[in-house]
């Protein structure tokens, strides 16, 4: 009897692909959470949308595991005879804290005292998940070693709620062995952070990042690697776009239509987008206009240029020796190669003055 194949649709990959199918808006601000990153470059392309990472099924459901593990450590607490606020008592929200610009911002799992090693002082709390692997490393190195990004979300909150002390509470997911730590404010490290968020937010383009070599294990791991270190071109939105600035009260403004823009605009950009120049990694700027900048490619030597939508494609200021010409939609899409295609150039002999344009060869009006 010939084999059978596996059953497909069980209810176990029902239930996987029913959290791949859960989309999330990208977080508008720059995380607390996340600023203990070494790499400056990895949390700017963060902040500015560069890459859409997309996780499996299986790992959104880890995420959820972790979330849900907060509700028993609150009743723990609670067990033992702490007082612990996971909302704030005013404004029944979690306690939220920002920083510069409002783009820095974060929110603290719970804010407790009544604890034993410090019944009368209020503190912040942090719950955490850990595999077997990465709670072993926390016990033997302590946070500030073997997680510098907790220690420094943990020192952002203390700063921020001009508080002393934080308590890491943590579990190893595999065994459920429990492990605390108490962190005490460092106000030159809550100075340093504050100050690297402020250079990522204000820069104009991508920082330098831990390594320039795709292999580095870093660079391997990270969510960014592809717009970093390969021809990979980021998302088209507003924060990828070099008419967009981010300013006070966590606002984005736009140069190109002189006006602030909604959360929801941003995700997606606008038929003016012009990548941010650096974020097109294999070609160099050479020129630009009012919609439009022209690049070369760093090997090939191809001229070629990002358009706004509308631009017309012989506009007497664009140079004449650009060859291809390619709206921010359609980057993102068209792989280096097709850019460079050597059927552009036997058009160019067979066509002089003509363009590839939206993938249409487009002559001069005569």
């Amino acid at each position: 009897m010939a084999k059978l194949p596996a059953p497909i649709n069980t209810t176990s990959e029902q239930i996987v692909q029913w959290y791949e199918k859960k989309t999330e808006a990208p977080r508008p601000h720059l995380g607390c959470s996340e600023l203990g990153k070494e790499c400056k470059r990895a949390l700017w392309y963060s902040f500015r949308w560069a890459s859409n990472k997309k996780f499996p099924g299986r790992i959104k459901r880890l995420f959820s595991t972790g979330f849900r593990e907060e509700a028993r450590f609150l009743e723990e607490l609670r067990g033992i005879g702490a007082e612990v606020h996971e909302v704030d008592p005013e404004t029944q929200r979690q306690h939220r804290f920002t920083g510069y610009k409002g783009h820095l911002a974060g929110s603290c799992d719970a804010i407790g005292r009544g604890l034993p090693e410090a019944p009368k002082t209020w503190a912040i709390i942090e719950f955490k998940t850990h595999g077997d692997k990465s709670f072993t490393d926390l016990v033997k190195k302590k946070v500030q070693e073997a997680k510098p990004e907790h220690y420094a979300q943990l020192q952002l909150y203390m700063g921020f709620a001009e508080l002393e002390r934080a308590l890491y509470l943590s579990v190893n997911k595999n065994t459920d062995e429990l492990y605390s730590e108490w962190v005490t404010f460092d106000a030159s490290e809550f100075e340093k952070l504050q100050a690297k968020a402020q250079l990522i937010i204000d820069a104009d383009e991508p920082p330098l990042g831990v390594s320039t070599d795709p292999a580095w294990y870093q660079c391997k791991m990270c969510d960014h690697h592809a717009v970093c270190h390969t021809d990979q071109i980021p998302q088209k939105n507003c924060r990828t776009c070099l008419h967009s600035t981010p300013v006070e009260d966590a606002h984005w403004s736009c140069a190109q239509q002189k006006r602030l823009l909604p959360f929801e605009e941003q995700r997606l950009g606008c038929r003016s987008h012009l990548f941010i120049p650096p974020l097109i990694n294999w070609a160099e700027p050479l020129d630009a206009g009012a919609d439009w900048v022209k690049y070369q490619d760093r090997d090939s030597g191809l001229i070629f240029a990002n358009v706004c939508e509308d631009t017309d494609p012989f506009d007497p200021l664009m140079p004449a020796d650009v060859k291809v010409i390619l709206t921010s939609a359609e980057l993102p899409v068209s792989v280096r190669p097709m850019v460079n295609d050597p059927f552009i150039s036997q058009v160019q002999k067979a066509y002089p003055g003509s363009r590839i344009l939206s993938s249409k060869i487009t002559e001069p009006v005569q």
